[in-house]
């Protein structure tokens, strides 16, 4: 007979109370994902939108869904706006579109006590859905939190942590949910509803419209223009859903939670309209007054035309390896890419002045059908860059016509 030690003997004695505990204690430690509930009747769902944040990744806000169940002891937010700082190459895999984003379920008093200290405003829009209908959402948002499930490849206008809320309710109501006001009435492109949101960081502002492309410029249509957090719940808010035979209103009430100190963005004293129109008044008087100090303005032109140039290399590698959708067809590519020839003349006038003079006719043209670009495309080239933009046709004509034989002899002489 196998001797027992008093360890042993105990839990031989009390089998099934250690099993129950047991099981007690495997339920608390379950993963909030892994636990599937009949809901009661008295489960809410609501929509969850958190203020713009003064960090960058949070200036267009937030939208979570929010489910709470007293009966069950349900309350938890669901966010598919999760994404790892210390991922391996974080900002390449952003810039190139490879980041990973996931649905992550939270405690809800938890997400509620972080966004209020961050100094976000929460807006709590709790919805009109049925019980079968809450049970359906909770089944899809459990299945999307599983390891398998809950990963995806975030895009800005298309899929990001609204879109994913608004599918999750759709996937559920259908075609009872229905939006009573037209949802883009002033027909504003994704470019036009996103700038509004980059008013408090002018240079960021500058470098998005710099690297997006055409399709920005598209006018969404339906449900494609719900992609802000503030444009789902400002459309849900005079939305209805039918139940039966009655339309009722699909926000059946509203909270809203105000933080003690609220986040605020300050924009910088040095925008970009004030530094590149403060360069334009100093350079063109100055390189029309002093244009015989070659040795000065070869070195201011290769850092103008440098800069620009690598901004047009930036365009062309997020072009044409960026998964992003967004990136394509940059009409920026235009005049960006010129200046590396102009900065070529720039460089080599000196060794060679008859065969940079032949590059004259087609940069010029280069130019010319830069201009005719962007008055037949539809792309919207930013305002703080027209100074830039003068500036670098100004300095590439004063390149082109010094590098002219004639006129570099007579400067020569004069400069003698």
């Amino acid at each position: 007979m196998p001797v027992l030690t008093v360890d042993q003997c105990f839990i031989y004695k009390y089998k099934k109370f250690c099993i129950l505990l047991a099981v007690f204690f495997g339920v608390l430690t379950t993963p909030l994902w892994a636990q599937q509930a009949q809901l009661s009747s008295e489960t809410k769902v609501s929509l969850i939108t958190a203020s713009p944040g003064d960090e960058l990744y949070t200036i267009f806000g937030h939208t979570a869904l929010r489910i709470t169940d007293p009966t069950n002891n349900i309350d938890r937010t669901y966010n598919y706006g999760t994404f790892d700082f210390d991922t391996e190459g974080f900002y390449r895999k952003f810039a190139l579109g490879n980041l990973q984003y996931f649905l992550s379920v939270n405690e809800y008093e938890r997400a509620k006590q972080a966004y209020l200290k961050a100094g976000r405003t929460i807006t709590e829009q709790r919805l009109n859905l049925s019980l079968e209908q809450t049970q359906q959402l909770f089944r899809y948002l459990q299945t999307n939190a599983r390891p398998e499930n809950r990963y995806y490849s975030y895009e800005f206008f298309y899929d990001n942590c609204t879109t994913r809320v608004y599918d999750a309710i759709n996937a559920v109501a259908g075609d009872a949910l229905r939006f009573q006001e037209p949802l883009n009435p002033k027909q504003e492109s994704f470019r036009e509803f996103i700038n509004s949101y980059l008013e408090p960081v002018p240079w960021v502002k500058l470098g998005v419209n710099l690297v997006l492309g055409l399709p920005t410029d598209e006018i969404p249509s339906g449900s494609e223009m719900l992609f802000l957090p503030n444009l789902l719940k400002k459309r849900f808010a005079n939305a209805k859903i039918q139940n039966a035979d009655t339309s009722v209103a699909l926000v059946d009430d509203q909270t809203i939670y105000t933080p003690a100190n609220k986040a605020v963005l300050n924009p910088p004293v040095l925008t970009p309209k004030l530094v590149f129109w403060s360069l334009f008044v100093l350079v063109i008087p100055l390189g029309i007054a002093f244009s015989n100090k070659q040795s000065l303005w070869r070195w201011f032109d290769c850092v103008l035309f440098g800069i620009v140039g690598g901004i047009g290399f930036l365009i062309l590698i997020l072009w044409l390896f960026s998964a992003y959708p967004t990136t394509t067809w940059n009409a920026n590519i235009v005049w960006t890419l010129i200046a590396p020839i102009i900065l070529y003349v720039v460089i080599h006038k000196k060794k060679c002045r008859l065969q940079t003079w032949k590059l004259t006719e087609p940069v010029i043209l280069g130019i010319v059908f830069m201009a005719m670009t962007f008055l037949l495309i539809h792309q919207d080239i930013p305002p703080a860059l027209y100074p830039v933009l003068v500036l670098l046709i100004f300095r590439g004509w004063m390149c082109f016509f010094m590098s002219k034989p004639k006129y570099a002899t007579l400067l020569e002489v004069n400069s003698n």
